[in-house]
């Protein structure tokens, strides 16, 4: 087995691996050929915030948080992937995140270590969610076996994969003992070598997966296991930047810097500058009450515009507010500019040094909210319901004077016989503001109004698509086209209208009827 080494900033390790036992002369029999677990731990780590980045960039605007400012822009506004000639969230699993944690698991397998290994196991699952929720098939058992035209694995087989590899991970981990290498704070930096926050993270990636098929596979006690474990001993999964970051590579990528980085790829660069909320997010965003105009998460997730104006515009139509002129004080008849729209950097998670989720506590409740409303336990969805948007209220500052008017307020169900599956999905929407997961569930109730009150088909949405909802990424062109056309033309995945064609989970969802 060879390995080739790249080393770029910020540990971002890619190794590429084929099978060959011949000597191989790139190699120098002087110089180590693995890297030790402490070393490669915090690349992967860092490594998977840009991959769930590359994810959000464009389940942002498919999400309906943001559009942009232009209604003739092919991706955001037109659903148009077919001139896009790199996809950087496909290599961002398979070499920076997946690659290390295959070498990681090896040493670690050689060294007969088992703290390294486990917490290997987990992130490589996690890394092939988030992967698989956007792309839906692809390689899991010929990948990384120098196998040139990789068999695609259908969804169906990748996730059943990515559930042995969490409870494989939990297994290594319960087996960890003093022997182990030490795990700390420099080497992890998500839990500190804390291996039960690892086991709980672990439920957590099992209880999101679980949630995205419990639908039509009867699973809704199986999802409230696995977040009810978690949930006894989890701790938020973040991935934090320096307070003061000077480097690129140091800078969350929804910053206002806008970080590019050598290493990352132009279409990913974040576009927040030329984007603003649309007219859905601020209904959703909008209380109306004596004293309560906003949800106060409104002020937290992005600052006003210079009329200090908080308006809202139709996906995909530049920057057109509904109903204009809109009865907002100060009531203006002139339609907005940009800078009439809220600024999207600088809150909470829009930075240069903000925090990077992988994933939040309240997100666990939301996940318990939904399982137990289809289990008809409405008194457990409830109470699940309203300790979600306490937790994310609290986490992004709100004085608790605010958030107990805005629990009491008629935009919140005061008793659990009158909750509605919209009111978790709305909520669970605002806490997991510009997270690729909310585009799973919009996905998973095929954008349905009764879950999301409000939805509308965007308007410059190219009429080539006839109506159908964007429901996944492309491949990445410069790798996937070129060198396994094969496994394309099989799947479909040439046709201009790939990305209308639901994944396994959200092709089988009982939830959009």
């Amino acid at each position: 087995m060879k390995n080739i080494f790249k080393l770029i900033p910020v540990l971002l390790i890619v190794i590429l691996t084929s099978c060959s036992k011949n000597l191989d002369i790139n190699i120098d029999p002087k110089q180590p050929v693995t890297t030790a677990p402490n070393l490669r731990l915090p690349a992967i780590l860092g490594n998977m915030a840009y991959h769930l980045y590359s994810h959000a960039r464009f389940s942002s605007y498919h999400s309906f948080y943001i559009t942009s400012r232009y209604n003739t822009s092919k991706v955001e506004a037109l659903w148009n992937y077919n001139d896009v000639t790199r996809l950087g969230a496909w290599r961002w699993h398979y070499f920076d995140v997946g690659s290390n944690c295959l070498g990681m698991i090896e040493r670690a397998e050689v060294d007969g270590t088992y703290n390294y290994r486990g917490v290997g196991k987990i992130m490589l699952a996690f890394s092939y969610l988030t992967a698989t929720d956007s792309f839906g098939d692809m390689p899991y058992k010929e990948a990384y076996k120098g196998i040139y035209y990789p068999k695609y694995d259908t969804q169906e087989v990748v996730y059943a994969e990515i559930a042995k590899l969490l409870n494989d991970g939990i297994a290594d981990l319960n087996k960890s003992n003093a022997s182990d290498p030490t795990m700390n704070g420099t080497a992890d930096l998500i839990y500190q070598g804390d291996l039960n926050k690892w086991k709980a993270f672990a439920e957590a990636v099992k209880a999101r997966l679980l949630l995205h098929t419990a639908n039509f596979q009867n699973g809704y006690d199986a999802v409230l296991s696995a977040v009810n474990t978690s949930l006894s001993g989890f701790s938020d999964a973040v991935f934090k930047y320096p307070t003061t970051p000077t480097k690129d590579w140091e800078r969350n990528m929804w910053g206002a810097s806008i970080a590019r980085p050598e290493w990352n790829f132009a279409e990913i660069v974040n576009m927040l500058n030329n984007s603003v909320s649309t007219d859905l997010f601020m209904s959703y965003m909008t209380v109306g009450e004596p004293g309560l105009k906003f949800d106060p998460r409104l002020f937290k997730l992005t600052t006003p515009g210079v009329k200090n104006t908080y308006y809202g515009a139709k996906a995909s139509e530049g920057l057109v507010v509904p109903n204009w002129p809109v009865p907002i004080p100060p009531a203006d008849p002139v339609p907005p500019v940009m800078d009439d729209f809220a600024n999207l950097y600088n809150g909470h998670w829009t930075a240069d040094n903000s925090p990077f989720p992988y994933i939040l506590k309240e997100e666990l409740y939301f996940i318990k909210a939904e399982a137990a409303f289809y289990k008809a336990d409405h008194a457990t969805a409830f109470d699940a319901y309203k300790e979600g948007i306490k937790l994310n209220m609290q986490r992004l500052g709100v004085a608790e004077s605010e958030i107990t008017a805005y629990l009491a307020s008629s935009k919140i169900k005061q008793d659990a016989a009158s909750l509605e599956i919209s009111d978790i999905m709305v909520q669970k929407y605002i806490a997991l503001y510009l997270q690729a997961e909310t585009w799973v569930d919009l996905r998973r109730y095929g954008y349905n109004a009764k879950a999301y009150p409000g939805i509308y088909y965007p308007a410059k949405a190219s009429s080539e698509w006839a109506g159908k909802w964007i429901q996944r990424l492309p491949y990445d062109n410069q790798t996937e086209y070129i060198y396994n056309p094969q496994e394309m033309a099989r799947l479909g995945a040439t046709a201009r209208n790939w990305v209308f064609t639901p994944v396994w989970w959200a092709d089988k969802s009982t939830l959009k009827n």
